[in-house]
């Protein structure tokens, strides 16, 4: 009893061996299925600008959003920058403003009562020089008769002399303020405005770099997807193209599997293919061949036998076109190239 017990043993394993070869039979003589491991893209978050971060939003698992904000590093310096290009920009437009509008009416009132005040100086002078011109005429008539001596005369003209070199200094002070108002009224000249005009511009083009770092400090994500890793630490302080966060983008799935080189005269770029994830055996997803290799490597330990690793094949990149929505990075799958 015992040996037919046995008996019926060994004929059940040697049905179950039989029939899992003929399946690994017919598996082997499918070519063209081949097998992989489904793959995202995986995008890294890096700031422009480096510094100490402040504020980390998101956490690993996380899904996002773009244009969400990811983190925030420290602004303080940027601010600072930033109000002194404010505050530059104003200053060189009051004196455009002052350029183009003419002197300001109290300049022109202080430079017109300096005017007026050298005319009364050089009025003040005229009866003095006139009465000194005088006495010396009287004087050289007395001093041609006799009744003085030369030495009063020379006495008189030094006297006038002096009178008539502060007589022109007070002319001369009537033309400088004169002058001054002329100007005044009339404006500055185009190339002076021109050149305060260009200091207005590049005083913008400061504000607008200051604003430019400023904003590079709140780091954004570029696209929407799933946070896979979180690099950095808040206090963290980092250099420029320091990756903060990994995310996966969802909408970039694909696999890559390895064919033999008899097999590409099977395939062009663009061709379609079908897809069946063990997550989903009883469902077929589309794809599409978006890259071929043009050089032969060696098939990855990680994909095939130990006999089978001596192979060369060629690498092939397949974009998932259909079910994004349901296979995920990570599944394995199999690709049957039609």
């Amino acid at each position: 009893m015992r040996k037919k017990a046995v008996v019926v043993v060994v004929i059940l394993v040697l049905i179950a061996l039989s029939i899992l070869g003929e399946r690994f039979l017919d598996r082997s003589t499918e070519s063209n299925i081949y097998s992989g491991t489904i793959e995202g893209t995986e995008l890294p978050v890096q700031p422009e600008l480096g510094g100490k971060i402040t504020e980390l939003l998101v956490s690993e698992g996380e899904i996002i959003n773009s244009g969400d904000i990811i983190a925030k590093l420290d602004d303080s310096q940027a601010k600072i920058s930033l109000e002194i290009a404010k505050s530059q920009q104003a200053q060189a437009q009051a004196k455009l403003n002052d350029l183009l509008g003419g002197a300001r009416a109290e300049e022109i009132r202080r430079l017109e009562h300096l005017v007026s005040q050298a005319k009364a100086n050089l009025a003040a002078l005229e009866p003095s020089l006139k009465f000194e011109e005088d006495n010396l005429a009287a004087n050289q008539k007395l001093y041609e008769s006799g009744a003085i001596s030369k030495q009063v005369v020379d006495g008189q003209q030094n006297k006038l002399d002096t009178l008539k070199a502060q007589y022109q200094s007070a002319q001369a002070s009537v033309d400088a303020t004169q002058a001054s108002l002329d100007q005044a009224l009339a404006g500055y000249t185009q190339p002076t405005i021109q050149a305060q005009r260009a200091a207005v511009d590049i005083a913008a083009q400061s504000v607008k770099t200051a604003e430019l770092g400023l904003n590079k400090l709140t780091i954004k994500s570029l696209a929407g997807g799933q946070v896979l890793y979180q690099n950095a630490e808040i206090g963290q302080v980092v250099n420029p193209g320091t990756t903060l966060v990994t995310i996966l983008d969802p909408n970039d799935l694909w696999i890559k599997i390895y064919i033999p080189g008899a097999k590409l005269g099977q395939i062009q770029m663009g061709g379609t293919v079908s897809i069946l994830a063990d997550a989903y055996p009883d469902k077929t997803f589309k794809g599409q061949i978006q890259y071929i290799s043009n050089q032969a490597e060696f098939t990855p330990k990680n994909v095939q036998t130990k006999e089978e690793r001596t192979t060369t094949v060629y690498a092939i990149k397949i974009t998932i076109t259909e079910g994004k929505e349901q296979l995920k990075a990570g599944m394995p799958a199999d690709v049957t190239l039609e």
